[in-house]
């Protein structure tokens, strides 16, 4: 009966360790060119993110934009109206001979026409900016192509130095 239990006792179990562990080794220096790969794949994401954001922030500026332009033609009939109307107005006053509505209207068609500038120089400069976004837009959907194929060449790169390193 001990035979068997010092047999027992001389079988490993499946689980447990036959050797001593070995001794810790610094681990392998990696390969240089794989870490530059890997900063150039990190750069490169890097900026495809920053180019994402852009277009965001392009797109924002474009609706933003047309929200002005909207703005600025309703200001811009608005002000038509109010000048049309204040010379009809001179015009009856004229008729009746009103000289002191007169100066008051032609003060307030004075203004109007200022107002109607003004309006149209915010449509002017609206419309400018948003030929400029969109100018911006296409400028970095174009960046964000390049560095969509350039994070794919790096990933590629990357690989194949990995699979070299791996190979000597």
């Amino acid at each position: 009966m001990s035979g068997a239990i010092l047999a027992t006792a001389w079988i490993p179990a499946a689980w447990a360790q036959t050797s001593s562990p070995p001794a810790p080794t610094a681990p392998p220096t990696p390969d240089p060119q794989v870490q530059q790969d890997r900063r150039e794949l990190r750069r490169d994401r890097r900026d495809l993110r920053q180019d994402r954001q852009d277009i965001r922030q392009d797109r924002r500026h474009i609706t933003q934009d047309k929200q002005d332009i909207r703005s600025d033609r309703k200001d811009i009939y608005s002000d038509r109206r109010d000048l049309r109307q204040d010379q009809k107005q001179l015009q009856q006053d004229r008729a009746a001979g009103n000289t002191e509505a007169v100066k008051k209207d032609r003060a307030e068609i004075a203004g109007d026409r200022k107002d109607l500038r003004g309006d149209r120089r915010d449509l002017y400069r609206d419309r400018k900016d948003l030929h400029n976004d969109r100018k911006d837009l296409r400028a970095d959907n174009r960046d964000r192509r390049e560095d969509r194929r350039e994070v794919n060449h790096d990933k590629a790169k990357l690989y194949r130095d990995k699979k070299a390193a791996g190979a000597k």
